[in-house]
């Protein structure tokens, strides 16, 4: 590409022309010196570039402009114009372009948003003293909770404000059951006796030789009577409430086995921080790291059965209980209370605040998720091996079968071969999983060039690739369904004429997990081709019906709480990229071709899937660019607008459970987020806060929680 000279600036020849998708990067030069800037560049026609140049260059030429070139010159003329006016024009601005940079929020300002959450949400979301007094009269045979706390040379003004927190539970049946593990600090078992002389909920126990944690909670495990175990580190606090909302839930659930909260950081000055805001239970993203956390609750029969904690997984201790925990329970039997019932002690020789404080974490927490992994084969799931990522960081291989499951890649398309060409050639010389085949279904292509790409395609690939044709007004659901109908393979992967595959393991990623029993569909990372997040999974509840999780998140971000580096479970996944096995398609009736022939057809499938019990996935390890709409264009016409509209209205017909005007909030999100944007931020709507919790509170089975009652 020329640089071309000009009295002021050196800049570009344009128009460029480059024959094939490129990234570009290049130094343009600013009044405040240069910046760098990568460019992606997309096939597009004439036709495209002219119009798009038009919005942004509206001024009619001058006299010297030799005429407005789209008025007597050919198409390429004006293009050269047009383009020559960016550099000539002191005000270009796309109608689309934001208006200020799309930055993920300071520190700073996450902060003050979570102190105004404090302030603002938080006390709306509680109850007050004659509310809790009333529940407690109407509820005489609520559990006995048993706290169990370990010990050892604990800070003394932490050790003191982790006892005053118990002490001050507004629900009053607990007993706080303490082990010290042999301190040296004389200040530790003085303050421990106080304690206990002045209230007889609190038991001890000293330890004569100092056996580490395992060894000191189990001690302190085995004084427990309550029918309920709650896990308190001897220098974290607990909310006031926490007991009374976990009382609570365990009244309207007595089935839970294990009850966690979110939880915060505080540090020694009180003020509070770095919110976990949950999802519900989730066993996938509990295999990738132990995001169950505190506050856990469990029952103390379990925790017998199961032998407690075991030594040599200190440091994971508490991620090992869970997991094992989860071995004898249904997922229905793991509650997740929405509410910041736990503050973490953020200082510098806890994890809260230094990871590497405790480098032999990650071994342990190694250990305890390869053990849940190896004891569900043997109970008859999937083999899988874990896998070290980061500190305290999980991934988990699942193993597909000797007999490779066949799939079939379905795409449909009309016309833009460049669009489609570039999706199959990406699939097939990158793709190294080999048991597939494409089926291209044609709805009704008229331009030579796509029907030329169709013959060249078949010469070139076989039987790797079959053409269908589709005779019928364009309709996404009815498309895929009349493919899946003539489809014979295991798998089928619904995927958009605007992909473009990016890491060569996709397909085999996607394949070990719908060769899981108890998994539906299964979602990819996508990204635009600026490599910003299109879709990390899909929301429900955001923007009345549905969004993308992690949207415009720049590629390389850890996500919320790490969600875009690990597999998870999440409600749905886009259609652009979704795999199911084909026997799951079928049972659940495909996508609804009646209704939903263009939008939410992909959300609604899904949703009908986590309804039959089946857990739907998104993997970060299949990885896509997703050019979106490239083919279709835009919804801008009364009849595009009007369809989507009534698109809208169908899916809160189905699923506004609350009569809200939208649907309810994700399982696997929070009531504590937004519902209107996708970047995870903190929800300032207190009614919105509090009807979320109090539907999730009133589901006892996960499959049932998006459907009326």
């Amino acid at each position: 590409m020329p640089i071309q000279s000009t009295r002021s600036q050196q800049c570009l020849a344009l128009p460029i022309v480059i024959l094939q998708r490129s990234r570009v990067k290049i130094r343009p030069i600013s009044g405040q010196g240069p910046i760098n800037a990568t460019f992606s560049v997309l096939p597009t026609t004439a036709d495209t570039i002219v119009n798009v140049l038009r919005q942004w260059t509206t001024r009619k030429p001058k006299e010297n402009d030799n005429a407005d070139a789209h008025e007597t010159h050919s198409i390429t003329q004006e293009i050269t114009w047009r383009t020559e006016q960016i550099y000539r024009l002191a005000q270009i601005r796309h109608q689309n372009w934001p208006k200020t940079p799309s930055d993920k929020p300071t520190k700073q300002e996450t902060d003050e948003r979570y102190e105004n959450y404090i302030k603002e949400i938080e006390p709306e979301l509680d109850h007050n003293e004659e509310q809790i007094r009333e529940w407690l009269e109407l509820n005489q045979d609520a559990p006995l909770i048993s706290i169990i706390i370990p010990t050892y040379n604990t800070n003394s003004n932490h050790l003191r404000e982790c006892i005053e927190s118990v002490c001050r539970q507004s629900y009053p049946n607990w007993e706080l059951c303490i082990c010290d593990d042999s301190s040296s600090a004389v200040s530790v078992k003085t303050i421990l006796r106080s304690y206990q002389s002045s209230d007889p909920r609190v038991k001890l126990i000293f330890r004569e030789k100092n056996g580490h944690i395992c060894e000191a909670s189990n001690d302190a495990l085995r004084m427990a009577t309550g029918e309920y175990v709650a896990l308190l580190d001897h220098d974290d606090i607990l909310a006031d409430n926490a007991l009374y909302w976990v009382a609570r839930e365990l009244q309207k659930k007595p089935q839970a086995n294990l009850i966690y909260s979110d939880e915060d950081k505080i540090n020694d000055d009180g003020m509070r921080a770095c919110p976990h805001f949950k999802p519900a239970f989730n066993i996938d993203l509990l295999l990738s790291y132990n995001f169950i956390s505190h506050l856990g609750v469990y029952r103390r029969e379990i925790l017998k059965q199961i032998g407690g904690f075991r030594v040599g997984f200190e440091g994971s201790q508490d991620h090992d209980l869970a997991l094992r925990t989860v071995l004898e329970s249904s997922p229905d039997q793991i509650i997740h209370i929405p509410r910041v019932l736990y503050h973490w002690r953020a200082h510098s020789e806890s994890t809260a605040s230094n990871p590497d404080s405790k480098d032999y974490t990650t071994e342990s927490g190694h250990k305890a998720v390869q053990h849940f992994l190896d004891e569900q084969h043997r109970r008859g799931g999937v083999r899988a091996t874990a896998r070290i990522k980061a500190k305290n960081r999980f991934t988990c291989q699942w193993h597909i079968p000797d007999k490779s499951p066949s799939v079939e890649l379905i795409i449909p398309t009309r016309d833009q071969a460049e669009v489609l060409n570039l999706a199959v050639d990406s699939i097939i010389t990158k793709t190294t999983y080999t048991n597939y085949t494409i089926t291209v279904v044609d709805n009704q292509s008229e331009e030579v060039a796509t029907k030329n790409l169709f013959k060249n395609l078949k010469r070139v690939h076989g039987e790797k690739i079959n053409i269908i044709k589709y005779n019928k007004k364009f309709n996404y659901s009815a498309i895929n369904n009349y493919a899946v109908r003539k489809s014979t393979a295991d798998i089928v992967v619904l995927v958009n004429n605007d992909v473009e595959v990016i890491s060569s393991k996709w397909l085999q990623e996607i394949v070990s997990h719908t060769s899981r029993p108890d998994v539906g569909c299964v979602g990819a990372k996508l990204y635009y081709s600026n490599r910003t997040i299109q879709h990390g999974g899909v929301v429900i509840g955001i923007g009345q019906v549905a969004g993308h999780a992690h949207k415009y998140f720049p590629g390389d971000s850890p996500g919320y709480v790490d969600r875009l580096q690990y597999v998870q479970q999440m409600t749905a996944v886009t259609a652009a990229c979704l795999a199911i096995r084909r026997e799951i398609f079928n049972e659940v009736g495909g996508l609804n071709e009646q209704d939903l022939t263009i939008a939410f057809n992909d959300v609604d499938f899904c949703m009908r899937v986590h309804a039959r019990g089946y857990r739907n996935i998104f993997t970060p390890y299949a990885e896509l660019f997703h050019h979106e709409s490239i083919s279709r264009g835009t919804e801008d016409s009364p009849e595009k607008k009007e369809r989507f509209k009534r698109e809208i209205n169908f899916m809160l017909n189905q699923y506004d459970i609350q009569s809200n005007g939208e649907l309810p909030s994700d399982l696997f999100y929070n009531p504590n987020l937004t519902k209107i944007h996708e970047d995870f931020s903190i929800n300032t709507s207190p009614e919105s806060v509090k009807q979320g919790i109090e539907l999730r509170s009133n589901f006892r089975r996960m499959k049932d929680y998006y459907l009326r009652q």
